[in-house]
């Protein structure tokens, strides 16, 4: 049996995947604070892991070692920060990480977009106008975030939830498609 076969075989288990994913969706929007604790929690599991990955691979040999140590001890104090907070506190503290990143990021974009109109070099240079409503949208939901943590965490949480239910759907797609291509 080849691996294709083995998949049309198994049409099923996407189909129930996706519809595990759909519940998990739907579960996430009725439960939007579990939710965010969930997806805030994680975040100081990734900066503990991180951070200690981080230290644990610094090397003298390498020139820059002691920002590497400093980028892990600081990564491994965030995370723990985040996993002994109160609730309330790591949400807050989530919705302005998001609310600062996003707005960061965006002013980055702006910058580039703007670089890019006052270029003349470049071949596509008269294309910014197409693209500059992206980073001005992105400051205003950083400006969102930090000005409203209650609209910020419901935004997380449901492009969480849609990212997961879109998957969801996805993995029925899928199963049903591989089913109706084995008969």
């Amino acid at each position: 049996m080849t691996n294709s076969t083995i998949s049309q075989n198994k049409w099923w288990l996407s189909v129930i995947i996706g519809v595990l994913f759909i519940v998990l969706g739907i579960w996430s929007l009725m439960t939007p604070v579990a939710t965010f604790l969930t997806i805030a929690y994680f975040i100081g599991f990734m900066f503990l892991f991180t951070g200690v990955a981080e230290i644990f691979s610094v090397s003298s040999q390498n020139p820059n070692w002691g920002w590497s140590l400093l980028s892990g001890v600081l990564d491994f104090i965030i995370g723990i920060l985040f996993l002994t907070m109160p609730p309330g506190e790591v949400m807050l503290v989530t919705t302005f990480l998001f609310g600062f990143w996003i707005l960061f990021r965006s002013m980055l974009g702006l910058g580039l977009v703007l670089s890019l109109k006052n270029s003349t070099d470049h071949p596509k240079s008269d294309q910014w106008k197409s693209i500059i409503a992206l980073p001005i949208i992105g400051i205003v939901l950083g400006f969102i975030f930090l000005l409203s943590p209650v609209i910020a965490g419901g935004i997380i949480v449901g492009i969480f939830s849609a990212s997961i239910i879109a998957f969801g759907v996805f993995e029925i797609y899928w199963g049903l498609f591989l089913k109706k291509s084995s008969v």
